[in-house]
């Protein structure tokens, strides 16, 4: 009689630039930064849109930040699985970089450019395996 294996499901991120803590349930972004200029960057680039430096470090990035715009989406593209209308909105963290992604548990009524922000992770979906697949929201920072 063979013995039924229970798969463990596992979160992953959706974007390399994202780390997850050991259970899934937070993260950070992952960037690097220029030793030659100070620039922040969101990911690996190859070398600094500022100096051309090649020059880096990782680093990982603040989880809050700062609502620069945003857009009310009422027409979602191909695939959007999630509910219409939505709120897009671009937050700047303290180092300087944008991250450009639905802002959640706030009302349209209520969004105001300068709002504080957080990032969370939500669950997008599930990969072929069933694994969880992790994306990263904002909303408005406590």
């Amino acid at each position: 009689m063979a013995e039924s294996a229970e798969k463990t499901v596992k979160r992953i991120p959706v974007v390399r630039s994202l780390k997850l803590s050991p259970d899934g349930a937070t993260g950070v972004f992952l960037g690097r930064h220029c030793k030659n200029c100070g620039e922040y960057f969101m990911g690996a680039p190859i070398f600094c849109l500022k100096c051309s430096a090649s020059d880096f470090e990782p680093v990982e990035l603040s989880r809050q930040g700062v609502l620069r715009t945003y857009t009310v989406i009422y027409v979602p593209p191909p695939g959007w699985l999630g509910s219409v209308p939505y709120i897009l909105g671009s937050v700047e963290l303290p180092e300087g970089v944008d991250i450009l992604t639905e802002v959640i548990d706030l009302p349209k009524e209520k969004i105001k450019i300068g709002m504080k922000m957080e990032m969370v992770l939500r669950v997008g979906g599930k990969d072929a395996e069933g694994n969880e697949i992790m994306v990263y929201k904002w909303r408005p920072a406590p």
